[in-house]
């Protein structure tokens, strides 16, 4: 996955390059929905992942902060996030998920987190 991490750095400025300028108040949620996308399509990775309640339950939770992100006025800075994820993920050559329950319950507690976590950046978001 080299490749697509790397193309994920300097999309989300983290290629290692120094950068003077002050992030921008859509930064963090920019990222956090980035990483959203991630756990999420890592999770649907896992053997029949996809189609079970707890996926589909925190896959509303992801549109319900999307609209929560829309309201206050941080819609773009999702959709930053959504659009960088689209642009790596076709050079991404992860691993899928390992068949097993500890696996999936590994990678569901991952979305989970990254949702809290864009959910802790939607609340802080200022216009």
């Amino acid at each position: 996955m080299a490749p697509a991490l790397t193309i994920a750095g300097m999309l989300l400025g983290c290629d290692g390059a120094a950068d003077t300028r002050a992030p921008s108040r859509e930064e963090p949620v920019r990222r956090a929905a980035f990483r959203s996308l991630v756990a999420r399509d890592f999770l649907a990775s896992c053997p029949g992942g996809g189609a079970r309640a707890e996926m589909l339950g925190e896959s509303g939770r992801h549109e319900e902060l999307k609209g929560l992100a829309a309201r206050k006025g941080a819609g773009r800075a999702v959709w930053l996030g959504e659009n960088d994820y689209a642009a790596v993920r076709p050079h991404a050559d992860r691993e899928p998920c390992e068949p097993g329950e500890e696996r999936y319950r590994e990678a569901l507690a991952a979305y989970r987190g990254t949702l809290d976590e864009l959910a802790g950046r939607v609340a802080e978001y200022r216009e």
